[in-house]
């Protein structure tokens, strides 16, 4: 069954979808645009995959063809916020020979959600060159493709998700990121030279900021 956070990030009427609006107008904004954005965090816990979600959802709503993918083969978290099985996704797709779009669904029009599916014991896996060619495949049919990564560190680790797409948007949590490691983080991966797209402030009593 799907969770309360779930269905409000899918509420065109929830008091929070604005501000993933906002959000969303912006990164569609930068440069020329950027289609696909890794989305991470300093630890487990500051609410990425929710951000996945709201801001898929507001693009979805704005017109945008969105697709929502779970990389966070250490810690999977998709599939648990909406109340489904974790059969087939992205690793599926990995050692299969078909898109993406097979093995995932549409959770709302214009949103396409891809899981991990079945997690491998060598995380590895994502530093294919399958990899980034199965969501290059996404791209060619979407305005945005938005990856729900792992923490930083595993993303600054990860030659595939810190150098193969536009951006990475970093996730802190109000109450539960300190000022020290959201600072912390965001120089390392600056210092990487990664494309840092963006900083979002969750957990806040006013919303995403």
């Amino acid at each position: 069954m799907r969770g309360a956070g779930a269905e409000m990030l899918l509420d065109p009427g929830s008091p929070i979808r604005r501000y993933y609006e906002e959000l969303g107008k912006n990164l569609l904004s930068v440069g020329e645009g950027v289609k696909s954005i890794v989305v991470t965090s300093p630890e487990p816990g500051a609410g990425c995959t929710s951000v996945c979600v709201g801001l898929g959802a507001a693009l979805a709503s704005m017109g945008h063809r969105v697709a929502v993918v779970d990389c966070n083969l250490a810690n999977p978290q998709l599939h648990r916020m909406l109340g489904e099985p974790n059969f087939v996704g992205l690793t599926s797709g990995l050692r299969g020979n078909k898109s993406l779009e097979h093995y995932g669904h549409e959770l709302a029009p214009g949103i396409l959600v891809v899981p991990t599916g079945p997690v491998p014991s060598d995380p590895a896996l994502l530093e294919t060159g399958r990899f980034v060619e199965v969501v290059r495949g996404l791209e060619a049919g979407r305005d945005a493709v938005i990856l729900d990564a792992p923490v930083a560190a595993s993303v600054l680790r990860s030659s595939s998700l810190s150098r193969s797409f536009d951006g990475v948007l970093l996730v802190v949590h109000a109450s539960r990121t300190s000022k020290s490691t959201a600072r912390a983080t965001t120089d390392d991966l600056l210092d990487a030279g990664i494309n840092l797209l963006g900083v979002v402030l969750n957990g806040s009593s006013e919303g995403v900021r």
